[in-house]
């Protein structure tokens, strides 16, 4: 099995699984496969590097979600280069790309979040201070899309544990590390139950799927409705 799968597409979308079936993650793999085809958009997806605290590329070790990791040697060739390229190729021919970085979590998330029906968390880089990875009309646009798909979304929340905050992050690459404002990004963080399963998986991929595509149409979204955050 290839290490990294790499998917070429037309719309201006990047979706990254760095952590495709690792621990908590399993099955984002497919998730970002399935959204990807759907969408006919960019795909980088993480098959076969397990999560480590250094990179050693001899033992399959590396975590693809810290910015330091993927800058290293062989890492750097299979994560970090194609979605860069990506971007360049997409900033061609529009003016403005999005990047998803697709994590999983585990189902006791409902249980500390205190949202018992919780599915989805977008994280946009809320901290102190705020590093947004997205204007915030987008993020919130984006939840109202989730909500209307039927899943139950939250936000990431300044220093909670899904913010996308932190410098190392991926969700950081184009705003912490490379200054492309013109990149939006979004750090989806999806609850077990709707990966485990392979129906429930393809269904809620499906979701997640025509919610981006018609963020990517918007021009603009006013909303008064609240989100909860996580």
């Amino acid at each position: 099995m290839e290490r990294v799968a790499i998917r070429e597409g037309k719309l201006p979308v990047i979706l990254f699984a760095p952590h495709g079936y690792d621990g908590d993650d399993e099955k984002t793999a497919n998730m970002v496969e399935h959204i990807a085809s759907v969408l006919d958009c960019y795909a980088v997806i993480n098959r076969g590097w397990e999560r480590g605290p250094t990179v050693d590329c001899f033992a399959d070790k590396a975590d693809c979600n810290n910015v330091v990791h993927c800058h290293e040697d062989v890492v750097k060739d299979e994560i970090l280069d194609p979605i860069l390229r990506f971007s360049k190729r997409i900033m061609r021919t529009h003016n403005m790309a999005y990047f998803f970085p697709i994590h999983g979590m585990s189902n006791k998330h409902r249980k500390l979040s205190g949202i018992d029906d919780l599915d989805i968390v977008v994280g946009y880089g809320a901290g102190s201070p705020h590093s947004y990875t997205c204007d915030l009309w987008r993020k919130n646009y984006m939840m109202h899309l989730l909500d209307a798909a039927g899943l139950t979304p939250a936000e990431g929340k300044k220093g909670g544990p899904m913010s996308g905050w932190a410098r190392n992050n991926m969700n950081q690459l184009f705003r912490k590390w490379y200054n492309q404002t013109y990149i939006q990004g979004m750090q989806l963080e999806v609850i077990y139950d709707l990966r485990s399963d392979n129906e429930l998986n393809l269904l809620a991929s499906e979701y997640i799927a025509l919610a981006i595509r018609d963020l990517i149409k918007a021009k603009d979204f006013i909303t008064q409705r609240e989100y909860p955050s996580y």
